[in-house]
């Protein structure tokens, strides 16, 4: 079954967070069906409107970055068979979701988006951004996690300078911002292609973000 055709998809896809409520540290469940399930909201006033009018207790409403909730939450909070009540309001009932599944879809869905957006932007300004050790001319390789004991196999870069500044201002404090053009770009991919290594595109604060092979965004690159 595909969410594609719900509202809720197209708001996470559009605005990339989603909204829990919680009481004493613990998230707020919802009745569906005579069934308590965690409630989930892709708007802030509409969770806090719902569950005002219904006297739901709640300390606050919780904002999570979807990437964030992806990577390190899901797999904390949920088993696969878990679901979630999603968009439950005084007019609606919600939606009933398996939460691994539309959350691997949403995040296919958003790699897909920023690979594109990544290659438009590139091949317009013909400009890329990363990150380097201080002194150095190459873009550094970070790992999947820090407790990964592989060595760093991951290249993050990004089309759009404030977005680099913005991550190594508040991740990478160490290290020096530097553009490359599109066709030097191209020539490290080829390398990072043949060791089999991974891009990371228009990263997050935080560290988290879209990851594909080196080979995936050289199938797509126009240069």
């Amino acid at each position: 079954m595909s969410y594609k055709t719900y509202s809720f998809f197209r708001d996470i896809l559009i605005n990339e967070y989603i909204y829990f409520a919680s009481k004493n540290k613990k998230l707020v469940r919802l009745n569906y069906k005579s069934k308590d399930y965690i409630g989930v909201w892709t708007d802030e006033n509409m969770a806090e409107s719902f569950l005002t009018s219904r006297d739901i207790p709640f300390d606050k409403v919780v904002k999570m970055d979807v990437d964030r909730f992806a990577t390190y939450e899901l797999d904390d909070l949920f088993d696969e068979q878990d679901h979630i009540v999603m968009n439950q309001t005084i007019e609606e009932e919600g939606h009933l979701l398996n939460v691994v599944s539309v959350t691997q879809e949403i995040m296919t869905e958003l790699d897909k988006i920023r690979l594109k957006e990544f290659v438009q932007d590139v091949a317009k300004y013909d400009e890329v951004y990363g990150l380097t050790k201080k002194g150095s001319k190459q873009f550094i390789l970070i790992s999947e996690n820090d407790n990964d004991e592989k060595r760093p196999h991951i290249m993050p870069v990004w089309s759009i300078k404030s977005r680099a500044l913005k991550v190594r201002d508040e991740d990478f404090e160490e290290c020096d911002l530097i553009t490359i053009e599109g066709s030097v770009f191209s020539e490290w991919l080829d390398e990072l292609r043949d060791d089999q290594k991974a891009v990371a595109i228009d990263l997050k604060t935080g560290v988290v973000g879209t990851i594909v092979s080196a080979q995936k965004l050289s199938n797509e690159l126009t240069f």
